[in-house]
């Protein structure tokens, strides 16, 4: 049976690269530096979707609401336009606000977790709550790097595991925002690039010695003969492109 497919909105990556859309139910991982215009990116995303009356859900560990709302607005994206149908789940103030969280609701938690497991059901049960009031089907989680560090996760080949099945089993399409790995972590230790259906990277090239250009390359795909070639990737009065990447 095929599955639906979720458009990017990028002019160029969906019909070009991933030759119509990401199948519905991925989870997308989408790494890359600093100042690659991941969470940006990962956002028009869902906002055009939302457009469309397709609902999503922002999920931001980092920055606070009140700062995403200024980074999009001046990205020329109207949040006001989607406010009901992309919420902003605020996860910014990290382990101190899901242990007020535990606090409230703590009888929903199992007795004998540990801390953690008891942070983890709580972010779940939130996430749960407004799946089954919002309906939405498009979840952005800013960032998994962030969420780490708040979860502390001490097996994390095992968490890692369990939490990519329970975002399959939400029955949306997510996407994790991610930063790029250092140098010294070793390849076995990226759980999250062999669990994920999808890999979008970002990155900047240098064209000359005091000039970058941003590049976006489609690494993996599931199910999609995607195009896996480096493209220009461009913002330019609202909206992202994709251009052939000149050498």
């Amino acid at each position: 049976m095929s599955r639906g497919l979720v458009k990017t909105h990028i002019r160029g990556f969906d019909d070009d690269v991933l030759r119509g859309g990401i199948p519905q139910g991925h989870v997308v991982l989408i790494r890359g530096a600093s100042g690659t215009m991941k969470s940006s990116l990962a956002y028009y995303v869902l906002y055009h979707n939302a457009l469309e009356g397709v609902p999503g859900l922002y999920v931001t560990l980092e920055q606070n609401a009140g700062g995403l709302l200024e980074h999009v607005a001046s990205l020329g994206l109207k949040a006001t336009a989607v406010s009901d149908a992309l919420p902003i789940l605020d996860l910014s103030r990290g382990r101190d606000h899901l242990e007020e969280m535990v606090a409230k609701i703590g009888s929903m938690t199992d007795a004998t977790a540990t801390r953690d497991e008891a942070l983890m059901a709580v972010l779940k049960a939130k996430v749960l709550e407004l799946r089954r009031r919002r309906n939405f089907q498009l979840l952005a989680i800013d960032s998994w790097d962030a969420l780490e560090l708040i979860l502390e996760f001490r097996d994390r080949r095992a968490e890692t595991f369990g939490f990519f099945e329970w975002l399959r089993d939400l029955g949306v399409t997510s996407f994790l925002i991610s930063e790029e790995p250092g140098l010294d972590i070793a390849p076995t230790a990226l759980e999250e690039e062999f669990l994920s259906d999808g890999i979008v990277h970002l990155r900047l090239e240098p064209v000359t010695d005091t000039a970058f250009q941003r590049r976006v390359q489609c690494v993996k795909m599931r199910s999609v003969n995607q195009d896996s070639d480096d493209r220009t990737l461009l913002f330019e009065n609202g909206r992202f492109e994709v251009a052939r990447a000149i050498g």
